[in-house]
């Protein structure tokens, strides 16, 4: 481990811009607790209890918190209002350091040491997919912005050996697959939830890195136009 790098910074990670809500909890770079669902209810009535028991596990309380990361999108966009509204809200209470992170790089950072190009795909509707490229490996880095376009012009950023992974693939695996071959790896879909600790984890990162959020200026990041 780098001497630099400090094991005592409990990172909260929220997720709920997809149906599958996640609650995490890091301290440093180990794993404390996680609390993902994927059933058929609001986000806004299963957070705050969600909160609630993972800082029960925990034996913690929100004031024991160093920081919390949220993922701000792209996905539905009722969804990321309450994620992000609700941890604003709790980190301006605490005048804790608040951090966005997108969405899709939660999803490819699940996958993140592969020697691959990473593409998560989650399905946007209206013949659209939200997309990334992310390069895999041990310096796991961005290739391009987050996307809203149609899956055949996301599957034109790819150039080199890749993998797939998010929900998106249930609507586009066939399209994948015409496009690269019956042997493009496609992940298992234990891998396309965005995780909250992989939220956290990525915020704990950009938190030794200097980089954090204002309370105020932090906002979803949509990609588009509209409410799903």
């Amino acid at each position: 481990m780098d001497s630099n790098r400090s094991p005592g910074m409990k990172i909260l990670g929220v997720d709920t811009s997809t149906p599958i809500g996640s609650v995490g909890l890091i301290d440093g770079e180990h794993f404390v607790a996680e609390h993902t669902l994927s059933i058929v209810k609001a986000h806004s009535s299963r957070l705050m209890p969600a909160i609630d028991q993972i800082l029960k596990w925990a034996d913690l309380t929100v004031h024991d918190l160093d920081a919390c990361a949220v993922g701000i999108g792209p996905g539905s966009f009722t969804g990321i209002r309450i994620g992000v509204g609700t941890i604003k809200s709790l980190c301006y209470a605490l005048k804790k350091p608040i951090i966005g992170v997108s969405t899709v790089e939660a999803i490819a950072y699940n996958l993140r040491y592969t020697d691959r190009l990473i593409c998560p795909i989650l399905d946007a509707r209206k013949d659209e997919v939200y997309g990334a490229v992310f390069r895999g490996g041990q310096n796991f880095l961005r290739q391009s912005d987050d996307l809203c376009l149609p899956i055949e012009s996301l599957l034109n950023q790819i150039d080199g050996p890749v993998i797939f992974v998010g929900d998106g693939l249930q609507r586009y695996a066939p399209v994948v697959l015409e496009r690269f071959g019956d042997d493009v790896p496609l992940a298992d879909p234990i891998f396309n939830v965005p995780r909250g600790t992989s939220i956290a984890r990525i915020g704990y990162d950009r938190l030794l890195d200097g980089q954090s959020s204002d309370y105020f200026s932090l906002t979803p990041n949509y990609v588009r136009d509209g409410v799903t």
